[in-house]
């Protein structure tokens, strides 16, 4: 009696564990993530990202409630360890961060896309500059994306990263070049 006590007990066990499994995990193309919103409210879910058609991601909470955000809507989203910022309608990728500066690269292109406020047209998004996979800097000084490309890297780090001559030197001389932008962001965040 005992024994069948016992292995009904663990039966029950596994089938209670096997139900919270498969609540937790991601619906069919969605990720385990996170959104906050504009006025700095986190949300923790599951995301989709809708870059290439829509600029947006979906956001699925835990009652099953599928939202689609902008990147008017949020400031920040979090799928599946990626982070992903909002700035100026379009959505950019964390790739590099520090004290110091980050460096992001583009990953929607927002212009043409209709700006709602609430359920009514306000207007049309002219995105931001730069172009899907363009990089982009942003230091602790001056909250806005500063692009760099390979006609502007030399000027772009001149004037963001002034304050450490060491990496500026690197950059005038060569030794640091446009392919190594993610090694620059690091050095510079380095420089004291």
């Amino acid at each position: 009696m005992k024994h069948v006590l016992s292995l009904a007990l663990f039966s029950l066990c596994l089938v209670l564990i096997a139900a919270t499994n498969s609540l937790a995990q991601a619906p069919a193309g969605f990720k385990t993530g996170f959104i906050i919103l504009n006025d700095n409210t986190r949300k923790e879910g599951f995301v989709k990202e809708n870059f290439k058609s829509k600029a947006a991601i979906v956001f699925q909470d835990a009652d099953g409630k599928k939202t689609t955000y902008s990147g008017n809507d949020i400031k920040e989203a979090g799928i599946d360890g990626i982070t992903y910022i909002s700035y100026s309608s379009d959505f950019f990728k964390l790739v590099s961060s520090g004290a110091k500066a980050s460096l992001f690269q583009k990953v929607t292109d927002a212009s043409g896309q209709i700006i709602f406020n609430g359920s009514e047209a306000v207007g049309v998004s002219s995105g931001s500059e730069g172009s899907v996979k363009d990089f982009f800097i942003r230091t602790s000084k001056n909250n806005s994306l500063h692009l760099v490309t390979k006609k502007n890297f030399q000027s772009v780090v001149a004037a963001y990263c002034a304050d450490c001559p060491s990496v500026t030197e690197s950059v005038k001389n060569n030794s640091l070049s446009y392919e190594k932008l993610e090694e620059v962001i690091q050095l510079y965040n380095q420089c004291n």
